[in-house]
């Protein structure tokens, strides 16, 4: 005993549990019932750690696709064409920009103000005026009226009576056309308190009125005539859409809209809402956008009411039985209806890509032969979205119901055919197996749970301690507030799971050294 070193008695001991584990491994688990060939099969040890380097290596690759790639590309702008890209049927940011610019000097636009009702309106009536000049007349009429309307109707569990709210209301009718169904374009141009609007809806405004002088000025042939609305009361809420879509002369005409509105401003815009039951405006969309972003999620979350918030595009669908699609601006949204919603803060690209996917949008609209009888069309909810605005994808939700079914089955297959392969392998019975997995999806579930819950519980406090989305204005908070936080919820289970079973298996190797110890001693 004395004469053999601590390191050679490591050796000798370690030999030995590996030769006792060795054999223990060979003999079958009592009543596993193998066949003699498993016998002979020697069984992998369980619990064996890998190099450090290659969780950290893991965890890094995934940080720099997201900070390299995601990130870059969500925040990818279009550069924004100037004067001196000016040609017939171009989308001009310069000139959007310059007419947002004068817009945002008028200050705010509260309904009912002079700043709405009288310096606003006559600013865009001017623009309008000198639009219409241009109009290639041989191709398409141009009627401009501005409605004075007053009227009431029960917003959610309110009754919101308005008076002398005003309407922007251009029509843009092709020559010769036989068609009376007609594309509705809205947005609005009245503001909150203290805002100037240039994200909510200024930012909207002159990009719809920039469409309207590609439109009208590019010779080209629509089948449909097209409505532009420049609503003047939103903020109240949704006033001046109530008074257009039920009083005006052209609403009874209106069977689709392209809703524009803003939680933010000076980014991409989104689709956020569609239908109802009318996929083909998806595919319409899909098929023109040229900067495609839009989920089906964003319009779930919205259609449950758990936002406090509604658009215009309600009150078409409620009060005209329109379909159409809801497209907002949400980057930036710690500006919205605040004193931080300025011109200064709509950079040229983001103009850009409003007006390119809206002018391809209406184009593609204006054409389209289910706009004569949309009721033909209308075959379900449709699921939608993006690839980092790089690919669009959309199906029905029959096709969706198909798809997550056979999704399922798959998965079942695939984990009944697990199970049995890692018996068979292992040489263990299928119940073992089964019970390990049981185990290993609670480890899941409640990891699921933690990493669900953590956030939760952190935005909690925040908002009892009157801190509510102190992030906003920096969402790289967000990674450290939120996301690590849910990383660790999901990240502990499985953790505290494997360190269990390394010390069941160091103990296992501990109690055969004492073991081996007492016989040398009494040997």
């Amino acid at each position: 005993m004395n004469c053999l070193s601590s390191e050679k008695m490591w050796r000798v001991l370690r030999s030995r549990f590996d030769y006792f584990h060795n054999k223990i491994s060979d003999e079958p688990i009592e009543g596993d019932g193998e066949s003699a060939s498993c016998k002979n099969v020697r069984k992998p040890e369980l619990y064996l750690r890998g190099p450090w380097y290659l969780a950290s290596g893991f965890l890094l690759f995934w940080a720099l696709l997201f900070f390299a790639v995601v990130i870059p590309v969500f925040y990818h702008l279009p550069k924004g064409l100037t004067m001196e890209d000016a040609s017939k049927g171009l989308f001009i940011a310069e000139r959007a920009q310059n007419h947002l610019y004068e817009f945002d000097e008028i200050g705010t636009k509260v309904v009912g103000s002079d700043g709405n009702e009288n310096k606003t309106v006559d600013y865009l009536l001017g623009l309008v005026a000198e639009i219409q000049e241009s109009c290639l007349d041989e191709f398409f009429d141009v009627e401009v009226d501005l409605q004075e309307v007053s009227g009431s109707y029960i917003h959610w569990t309110m009754i919101n009576q308005y008076q002398g709210v005003q309407n922007i209301v251009i029509k843009l009718s092709p020559k010769n056309s036989t068609s009376e169904t007609y594309l509705l374009v809205n947005s609005h141009f009245d503001s909150k308190p203290t805002s100037r609007s240039a994200g909510d809806a200024g930012q909207m405004i002159v990009s719809i009125l920039e469409v309207f002088r590609v439109m009208c000025t590019t010779p080209q042939t629509i089948q449909h005539t097209i409505i532009f609305l420049l609503n003047g009361a939103e903020e109240n809420p949704l006033q001046a859409s109530h008074g257009f879509i039920t009083q005006h002369k052209w609403a009874k005409n209106c069977k689709a809209v392209v809703n524009l509105d803003s939680a933010g401003g000076g980014g991409s815009d989104i689709v956020f809402q569609t239908g109802p039951n009318s996929p083909w405006l998806v595919e319409h969309y899909k098929n023109s956008a040229k900067h495609p972003l839009a989920t089906t999620m964003a319009e779930e979350i919205f259609q449950t009411g758990i936002l406090p918030s509604d658009t215009d595009y309600g009150i078409f669908v409620k009060y005209g039985n329109l379909i159409g699609l809801d497209i907002a601006q949400f980057i930036n949204g710690y500006c919205y209806h605040t004193k931080y919603d300025r011109f200064a803060n709509i950079p040229r690209g983001s103009i850009q890509s409003t007006g390119e996917n809206l002018l391809s949008l209406v184009r593609s609209l204006a054409n389209a032969t289910e706009l004569a009888n949309p009721a033909a069309y209308a075959t379900g909810h449709v699921i939608f979205f993006d690839v980092l605005g790089l690919y669009f994808i959309s199906y029905t939700e029959s096709n969706g119901v198909i798809l997550n079914y056979a999704v399922a089955a798959i998965t079942l297959i695939l984990v009944i055919v697990s199970i049995w392969r890692t018996a068979s392998i292992s040489c263990v019975s299928a119940g073992y197996v089964i019970s390990r997995f049981i185990l290993i999806l609670v480890l899941q579930i409640i990891a699921f749970v933690l990493g669900l819950g953590l956030p939760v519980a952190i935005a909690y406090v925040f908002d009892k301690y009157g801190l509510s989305l102190t992030y906003f204005s920096t969402p790289a908070l967000l990674i450290g507030l939120y996301i690590c936080p849910s990383l660790l919820g999901l990240s502990l289970p499985s953790y505290f799971y494997l360190k269990l079973q390394r010390s069941v298996s160091s103990t296992g190797l501990t109690n055969y050294i004492k073991n081996y110890k007492i016989r040398i001693l009494l040997g």
